[in-house]
């Protein structure tokens, strides 16, 4: 039952059709835009996408800006971990330039590299291949034990690479922690945290 749930909440996700977005290749470029006082910053930008060799499978993945800034291919992240639609996180994301912190990003780091280096972390794009023409991961969702504080955990396994990736939600007294854990050809994780509970 929770399989199921859990896969359709997924494909509900990525059947929503992505706004347009500045597209960003440089990761510190992401911040400086964040952190601008002469214009209205951005916090939800379209990052670069590379075709990524994983245990000699073929993944397309997106550069995960580092801090405070989102990719819109972290949008299906949050609302699969969140139980919600994308277009609820897209609107509180962008919700940060009037000062409002319902979500908010920690830091994307890799962690077979020095803290905060300038190897950007990468993770695969999420899309559904009948959906999406210019699709080419084949993503596959299965349940994880859910420990302590735990309310939300998957594996996410990407063309075949088993456990590519888990995503996990914690709940505490005021606010709920989100950790996306790359654990397919190199360790990485990126963490968000929300300060209310979302609804579609």
């Amino acid at each position: 039952m929770f399989m199921i749930s859990v896969e359709l909440l997924l494909t509900a996700c990525l059947k929503s059709n992505a706004q347009a977005h500045l597209m960003i290749t440089d990761p510190d470029l992401l911040i400086s835009l964040a952190n601008s006082s002469s214009k209205t910053p951005e916090y939800l930008v379209s990052t670069q996408t590379i075709d990524e060799e994983v245990n000699g499978v073929r993944v397309r993945v997106f550069l995960v800006p580092r801090a405070r800034v989102f990719s819109t291919h972290e949008v299906v992240y949050l609302a699969a971990a969140l139980s919600t639609d994308m277009e609820t996180i897209r609107r509180r994301i962008d919700e940060l330039k009037l000062g409002r912190k319902v979500i908010q990003k920690l830091y994307a780091v890799r962690l077979d590299a020095e803290p905060w280096s300038a190897k950007p972390l990468t993770l695969p794009i999420l899309c559904d291949r009948n959906e999406d023409k210019d699709c080419i991961n084949e993503v596959e969702v299965e349940p994880a034990e859910l420990r302590g504080s735990m309310v939300y955990a998957i594996y996410v396994s990407v063309n075949g690479i088993g456990r590519f990736l888990k995503i996990t939600t914690l709940k505490y007294l005021d606010h709920y922690e989100i950790n996306i854990t790359r654990l397919a050809g190199y360790r990485g994780i990126a963490r968000y945290i929300v300060n209310a509970k979302l609804t579609p």
